[in-house]
């Protein structure tokens, strides 16, 4: 099976759209000005490895744009997916700064574009730059929150139904509170279950379930919550 296919295109963070208040490519010059001139862009395909669990990175990578799934795999074979990383987050910086392998493997969800900077750049800007240390401290605490809190949801949830509408719930948190939710239905059955620890045949009759309950409905590829609250009541 072959690589998939990826497009290298010029680094031009100075004048990158993308950035935003608060991200950690939004550093102030001439520091920006040098992280510019690091690593490189590439638009990846979906289903493209970035990280391998147990094997040491190389560098990091900032998710410019698009997303990817954070798994690992437990120990009877089976894919469990922790966490979905969205628009600009920075993948791999533990396991570069500890020096020990990515806890995680992190693939891609449909085209994404990354910039990776490879690891000696990277520390070496880490130890010049007391603002990019601060930026990369901050960013490690926000990780470890997002972990505990992950943790904390799934030890409460007693049952699969209740880690489905949750991660239902994690779906839509950022939606308007209208009557109808609207979320792309875009993982399948087999993700959805990787996603809350149980069978793909155990999410399938959880989700038929709720439709016949109408807690969801799936219009063309877009699933609908019609009742946010009436959900909440299962989490």
């Amino acid at each position: 099976m072959g690589l998939p296919r990826r497009f290298m295109v010029p680094n031009d963070c100075l004048n990158c759209t993308l950035r935003q208040k608060g991200d950690f490519c939004h550093l102030a010059d001439p520091l920006l000005t040098e992280f510019n001139r690091m690593g490189h862009l590439t638009i990846y395909p979906g289903n493209a490895t970035l990280l391998r669990e147990g094997q040491i990175p190389r560098g990091i990578y900032i998710l410019c744009s698009g997303r990817a799934k954070l798994s690992v795999e437990a120990r009877d074979g089976k894919t469990i997916i922790l966490k979905i990383a969205g628009d600009r987050e920075v993948l791999g910086v533990s396991a570069i700064v500890s020096g020990r392998p990515a806890p995680v493997t992190v693939t891609t969800i449909g085209f994404c574009q990354v910039k990776f900077i490879e690891q000696e750049s990277f520390l070496h800007l880490l130890t010049q730059d007391q603002g990019a240390a601060m930026a990369c401290a901050a960013m490690l605490a926000r990780e470890v929150t997002g972990a505990f809190s992950d943790v904390h949801d799934l030890l409460l949830a007693r049952s699969s139904t209740e880690k489905l509408a949750r991660l239902l719930l994690s779906w839509v948190e950022r939606e308007p509170h209208n009557r109808d939710l609207r979320v792309r239905a875009e993982f399948t059955h087999e993700e959805i279950a990787q996603m809350i620890g149980s069978s793909r045949e155990t999410v399938t009759r959880l989700l038929s379930e709720m439709k016949r309950k109408e807690l969801i409905r799936i219009d063309g590829s877009t699933l609908v919550i019609p009742n946010r609250v009436a959900l909440q009541a299962i989490a």
